[in-house]
């Protein structure tokens, strides 16, 4: 037997050669050399002048090639993230996917009630308990957007819900360089010192620009801390064909990912080596309806090539899943769920967030969630894929049983079927009367069931009160 075949066979999606790759790139220099992008954050206008961009009065910049490959070659290609214990939790490189919540839903689906209402704090913590419980949910961004606390400091409130309430990475949000000055503090206090923080990092900085081919003052000015700090960075901004990119999905793709070649540029230039995620996000306007559809196969295309190009780079990436446009947990809501989580952890990005988003993005389900973390652990057990080790190829305990025999006793069964088989935890392989005996339950009620057991029976460990004195000090601020 071939020695290549006895490993491990995981399954993937791929989609881009070599020659399309390199063209694509080829592409994209163009576009930041005889194009250029528009920088409205001064230290940065400076920092591309320096290495030698053309800068004109309009704060237009030109780059030239060379500078963009000096920043493919310094930014990391592995990125490790830590819980709140400084254990490591992930590690971003190559196709390793996690899945994270979504981040700053306006509104929810009261758990309770099951009626659509305003987000307000107490969702944020309950969100956070529920998806520090669940299994392949591996971190946690703000999940509803708090009406109920003040607007303009609401971002240190969503942090500081997190931290009390999940021991796994955070993802968050900033409304400005004051409040991710802020929430830093927060990490660093939970981390016990900027040193530890930056040495093993359990927050990452969720950032967006307003337009394509522009770098707005205010995102610049928190990416540039963030590669001070050393604070891992997603930062992009979304490219809507047929609105403020091409329609056609090639033209966006390219537009896409000539703006993530300069951010990684101005990233870099401000500190060389400095962790970065990278998302070409390509949408779509409905012509008839006016609204950006999460649910797109357009979305899932751009999602794959960005993937492909960024292998290319060596650069971590970021997409969404377990997320659509259902405006409730229906038939629409499963086929968004299933598919969305099963081609983007095939695809192999490796952040994954937005499970738990209806409603285009609008409105956060905790029962999506967990039927989202359901999905998840199957598509993880088939990406897992099969092993043919002798072992596993059990040549020996076929022999030993022979053609008409069983395999329920044979300590090889015993020893293999908890790893090989995946159990579902709201998935019912009942037969109907064992269904029928248990209340005829559908997928839905037994979500419910289990936010429900989730939000009575589990809660992480409690920070320290130094931590907590530390925190509500910010907050009051």
């Amino acid at each position: 037997m071939r020695e290549d075949f006895l490993m491990r066979y995981h399954p993937k999606i791929t989609i881009l050669g070599e020659e399309e790759k390199l063209e694509i790139h080829r592409w994209s220099l163009r576009v930041l050399e005889k194009t250029g992008i528009i920088v409205y954050e001064d230290e940065a206008l400076g920092l591309l002048r320096d290495a030698g961009c053309k800068v004109d009065s309009n704060r237009r910049v030109k780059i030239p090639e060379h500078i963009v490959e000096e920043a493919i070659r310094t930014v990391p290609q592995k990125i490790e993230i830590y819980n709140r214990s400084g254990k490591t939790a992930m590690v971003l490189e190559d196709r390793k996917g996690y899945f994270g919540t979504g981040s700053d839903t306006p509104n929810v689906i009261d758990h309770e009630s099951g009626k659509r209402r305003k987000a307000v704090i107490g969702d944020v913590n309950d969100a956070a308990r529920v998806a520090d419980a669940l299994d392949n949910i591996n971190f946690i961004m703000s999940m509803g957007l708090a009406a109920d606390v003040p607007a303009k400091r609401s971002d240190r409130y969503h942090f500081a819900a997190m931290v009390r309430n999940t021991t796994k990475p955070i993802m968050f949000t900033a409304w400005d360089l004051q409040g991710l000055k802020d929430i830093y503090q927060m990490a660093a206090a939970v981390a016990g010192g900027e040193k530890n923080l930056q040495e093993k990092p359990f927050v990452i900085h969720y950032a967006m620009n307003t337009a394509p081919l522009i770098h707005p003052k205010e995102s610049l000015q928190k990416v540039l801390f963030c590669a001070e700090k050393g604070i891992p960075v997603e930062y992009h901004s979304v490219d809507i064909g047929g609105s403020t990119a091409p329609a056609t999905l090639a033209g966006a793709f390219i537009q896409g990912n000539a703006r993530n070649l300069s951010s990684m540029v101005i990233h870099q230039l401000k500190a060389p080596g400095a962790p970065l995620i990278i998302h070409n996000s390509v949408a779509f306007l409905n012509m008839s309806t006016m609204v950006e559809p999460y649910f797109s196969p357009e979305v899932w295309l751009s999602s794959l090539m960005n993937k492909e190009m960024a292998l290319s780079y060596g650069i971590p990436t970021f997409a969404k899943a377990g997320a659509g446009d259902a405006k409730m947990l229906d038939q629409q809501a499963g086929i968004e769920i299933g598919l969305s989580v099963y081609h983007e952890y095939l695809t192999g990005n490796n952040l994954i967030h937005d499970m738990g988003y209806l409603e285009s993005g609008m409105t956060a389900s905790l029962e999506s969630l967990v039927i989202s973390d359901e999905v998840a652990g199957i598509v993880k057990r088939i990406c897992r894929g099969m092993d043919f080790s002798p072992e596993h190829a059990a040549l020996d305990v076929i022999e030993k049983v022979g053609p008409d025999g069983q395999f329920l006793d044979q300590e090889h069964t015993l020893k293999h079927f908890r790893e090989e088989f995946w159990f579902p935890k709201l998935m019912d392989q009942n037969n109907y009367y064992v269904w029928q005996e248990k209340g005829c339950k559908s997928l839905l009620d037994r979500a419910r069931l289990r936010v429900e057991e989730i939000l009575r029976t589990h809660a992480s460990p409690p920070l320290e009160s130094s931590v907590e004195e530390r925190i509500e000090e910010i907050l009051l601020l």
